[in-house]
């Protein structure tokens, strides 16, 4: 009774704002931020190289095109009398575009435990198998075998810095029965796969058929150590490390992260943070309330050392007369869509909801700032040569990094200028080793080539962006973009003007764009005193003579585009850090200040 009354007040005053959404028939309360998703799919899902999604299910695949509202299926299994995905399943797309599934094979369970005679009886089995998809799931290889016994479930697999792949897995073991945990991991991208040393929490762990440690999430820190966070019922999550990428896991100790006995989902996040996913109990002393509330935290700063305060994001209340199986949301899964946007959805119970990052903790954008010297005119010619006496009065800014990368960025500096008609710039690029393409077929090619860029954005947060890109040549790729990455060739910068000269290594970069141009676009007109948001890159490739055979897959890079001659070697250049997990120019923290002062 008491905890019936504890549940009113939760409802009736924490939770005064919060929405109560449909789900699979049943109505459960969700965060004001949350919204429901445009699918009832469990997944897990990955993104395509073409933007797309992909969804695995029992027996198949799904693809959508259209952000998750409609979806086409796609054969998973050639033989379906002989293959059927259990709801515990993971799903990753590695950098080189391999979609890697590893899922419990449903058509083999056979549970048989009798804890009196050793637990796991010999016949008792549900086994790991890993397929692969080498042309972002249209079709799938033959699936391989990774583990046969009993593997309760299949909670995260990530790719680490090097490349790896790192899987968190269990086995039930006997006498006294009970579960182990572990890690397996693939150097090739998950054709075949290693076994790391057994984590055993013996008699801490406990005894049983959900004895043990058992559904290990992981995740990588910033010094390349891996995390991994263990179910267990001692009231909160094991954690265990390793420092040879999941091989060896050591220092298995109790963690700081209360828990109710579910499994959690860490996750890294594009911005970099950590994000868990979990379950807690509501009351805490009598251990009630334990799958009907799905919780959410990040760290941003210490990697998991301190995190902001959990938030309920969804709850599904315990009604009188009901059995507590009946309103759990646990075994959540985590997929961000685009940067910033999760969508979670959970396997006991029906919850699909997608959260905005920025809506718990935003992320911190950047204060740097260029300042464009103001003349009243500039005598400057765009001949690419960036030699007239004007230029040496700009601001020469060069602070330009590898964030993705440890070795020195080669020499760049970029210049601006501002006169009453036009906003001038230039970059000065060291480069050795300079990809240009002799013809383009469109403007899109510069996407193979060597260059420098510039994005301008009218808000904060990229709801609209501008964006020119120009090659070695001078020749320009200027298009219009929407978050994220909603990119529309087509458009162009009215009165653009670009150009490039040689240098004995490396190139110069010149233009000047129309003020008008800018009003045009929503900014406000360029007059010392206003500044606007603007990022300063450059694409710094280098040519592939390696001679190995390259496969050409779809990234958010290539856009889905591919070209006769081996595909260049990338890196990326940066005037701000946008401080993300993965390389990417296209997020509001890799923006900085344009501010025209006299």
């Amino acid at each position: 009774m008491r905890y019936l009354i504890l549940l009113a007040l939760v409802c009736s005053a924490a939770m005064a704002d919060w929405n109560k959404v449909e789900f699979g028939g049943k109505t459960l309360w969700l965060h004001p931020k949350a919204l429901p998703l445009p699918t009832t799919l469990l997944g897990p899902f990955a993104k395509r190289g073409d933007g797309g999604i992909v969804a695995a299910d029992d027996s198949r695949v799904l693809i959508s095109k259209d952000s998750g509202k409609t979806w086409q299926p796609r054969t998973l299994f050639a033989d379906t009398k002989k293959f059927e995905c259990r709801g515990e399943r993971t799903l990753l797309r590695t950098r080189e575009g391999v979609l890697v599934l590893a899922f419990l094979n449903v058509k083999e369970v056979a549970l048989r435990w009798d804890q009196k005679n050793g637990g796991p009886q010999p016949e008792c089995r549900l086994p790991v198998y890993v397929t692969r998809s080498l042309d972002d799931g249209e079709t799938w290889q033959e699936p391989r075998k990774v583990q046969d016994g009993w593997c309760g479930a299949l909670r995260t697999m990530i790719q680490l810095r090097s490349g790896r792949l790192v899987m968190g897995c269990q086995v039930a073991a006997a006498n006294p029965g009970r579960h182990v945990c572990f890690s397996y991991v693939s150097d090739d991208e998950g054709k075949t796969w290693k076994k790391s040393n057994v984590i055993d929490l013996g008699k801490y762990g406990g005894y049983g058929d959900h004895g043990g440690g058992i559904e290990p999430t992981l995740a990588q820190l910033k010094d390349g150590r891996l995390w991994m966070l263990i179910r267990t019922y001692a009231g909160c999550f094991t954690e265990a490390f390793s420092t040879d990428e999941g091989l060896t896991w050591r220092d298995i100790k109790p963690g700081p992260i209360k828990a109710s006995g579910s499994p959690g989902q860490l996750q890294r996040l594009q911005s970099g943070r950590l994000v868990l996913f979990w379950n807690r109990y509501i009351d805490t002393a009598k251990k009630t309330g334990r799958r009907e509330q799905l919780s959410m935290a990040f760290s941003e700063d210490d990697d998991g050392r301190s995190w902001t305060e959990p938030v309920v994001v969804a709850y599904d209340p315990l009604q009188p007369g009901h059995k507590e199986q009946e309103h759990r949301l646990s075994y959540p899964y985590v997929f961000e869509r685009v940067p910033g946007e999760l969508w979670v959805t959970t396997m006991q119970g029906p919850l699909r909801i997608k959260l905005q990052e920025d809506d718990f903790l935003p992320r911190k954008l950047s204060e740097q700032t260029y300042r464009v010297r103001w003349m009243a005119k500039a005598g400057i010619k765009v001949d690419g040569r960036a030699d007239e006496p004007e230029w040496a009065k700009a601001a020469v800014e060069k602070q330009f990094i590898f964030p993705w990368d440890k070795t020195p960025p080669p020499a760049t500096e970029f210049r601006a200028l501002c006169d009453e008609t036009h906003l001038y710039f230039t970059f000065r690029v060291h480069d050795d080793d300079i990809v240009v393409l002799e013809k383009l077929r469109d403007k899109q090619d510069a996407i193979f080539e060597d260059r420098a860029e510039m994005y301008f954005a009218p808000d904060n947060w990229m709801k609209d962006y501008y964006c020119i890109e120009v090659d070695s040549r001078g020749r320009a790729y200027d298009y219009r973009g929407a978050y994220y990455r909603q990119i529309d060739p087509s458009w162009s910068f009215k009165g653009l003007e670009t150009a490039a000269s040689p240098l004995p290594n490396g190139y110069v970069v010149e233009g000047r764009i129309p003020l008008a141009s800018f009003e045009a676009m929503g900014f406000p007109r360029l007059r010392p005193g206003v500044k606007i948001r603007c990022g300063l890159f450059r694409a710094e490739f280098s040519h592939d003579r390696s001679g190995k055979p390259v496969v050409q897959r779809a990234s958010i890079h290539n856009r889905g585009c591919h070209i006769d001659s081996p595909p260049p070697i990338q890196t990326w250049m940066a005037w701000v850090d946008p401080k993300t997990e993965e390389p990417d120019f296209h997020v509001p923290t890799s923006l900085g200040w344009l501010e025209i002062v006299k």
